[in-house]
């Protein structure tokens, strides 16, 4: 799935669209982006909840891995956190 180019050059994710990966990612303990990638290309449950149309195409894990560095690296995750316990 292509995504809108960052400022920084390179395709982006919605930020909540990540989230929702990472935690199936670590609801059904999956070991890799690469394996996540995968299940998201053929699993209509995992593609419903991350909010992936039947039709797009799933990330490439490298995409995947580097934007949810950036998210990471922001404090983005942290802050949805919180405001949930919250």
């Amino acid at each position: 799935m292509r995504g809108a180019v960052s400022p920084i050059g390179g395709p982006s994710i919605p930020p909540e669209k990540l989230l929702r990966a990472m935690l199936l990612q670590a609801f059904y303990s999956i070991r890799s982006e690469r394996l996540l990638m995968e299940r998201l290309e053929c699993d209509l449950l995992f593609r419903w909840f991350v909010g992936i149309g039947i039709d797009d195409a799933a990330w490439d894990h490298s995409v995947f891995s580097k934007n949810r560095d950036r998210l990471l690296e922001g404090n983005m995750a942290a802050r949805l956190l919180s405001a949930v316990l919250a």
